[in-house]
């Protein structure tokens, strides 16, 4: 069987959650990087990309699009998704939680000086301190074995560990003052698929840099 090949640039984006996903799932991915507008434009002309959109995940002869469709058929593949309906609604809740916290500071480095960028992930831990990482330690009170929801690692669960890698990458003390987020993602990674995607050499990527930005302001034809 072919592995999945996702394409994306080379960088964390809305791509690496995608790629946190499929480590979970146990699954060797390729890549190919869109590094310019030509290639971008023949790969749409091409019809690779519905919508006309990126992160796309070509995987068991499909050309998957949009974040939460390739998400969930990720996790429904990985048995990342509960057992029951209730628990998948529960897993979604947590899920696009994590998503929306994460993808708040999404813009940060596209932000044009030092300054700005520093004035942008403010704005964004103060979001996280007053929406999200409060209903987390509150939800970790009481888990069982270590997970969000049920008695297994769910699609949430990674989700919200790619959201406190990035972050944490960003302020290393960023969980000081919430005990339950702390410990529970010093556990998680414990786990050995996370333990070996956090090592170097994985296809983990770092916070975006300046050649990141000035690739996906191209691709994108951004001003």
């Amino acid at each position: 069987m072919k592995n999945p090949v996702l394409y994306y640039f080379d960088g964390q984006g809305r791509g690496e959650v995608i790629r946190w996903m499929l480590a979970a799932c146990g699954l060797d991915f390729e890549e190919v990087f869109i590094t310019s507008r030509e290639q971008y434009l023949k790969m749409v002309a091409d019809g690779l990309f519905l919508y006309q959109q990126v992160p796309m995940l070509e995987i068991d002869d499909m050309q998957l699009v949009q974040c939460g469709a390739i998400l969930r058929y990720l996790a429904r593949k990985g048995n990342l998704y509960g057992d029951d309906a209730k628990e998948q609604a529960m897993i979604d809740m947590y899920t696009d939680g994590a998503q929306d916290m994460f993808n708040s500071s999404l813009g940060i480095p596209f932000q044009s000086t030092e300054d700005a960028r520093d004035d942008m992930w403010k704005k964004v831990k103060e979001k996280i301190f007053e929406r999200f990482f409060p209903v987390f330690e509150k939800a970790l009170q009481n888990c069982k074995n270590s997970c969000l929801v049920g008695a297994r690692q769910s699609m949430a669960d990674v989700l919200l560990t790619a959201a406190l890698t990035s972050f944490q990458a960003r302020q290393h003390d960023i969980l000081d003052g919430y005990p339950n987020l702390q410990k529970w993602f010093d556990e998680q990674k414990k786990i050995e698929w996370i333990s070996k995607f956090l090592a170097p050499g994985s296809k983990r990527k770092p916070l975006p840099d300046d050649k990141y930005v000035g690739t996906v302001n191209t691709v994108l034809n951004r001003k």
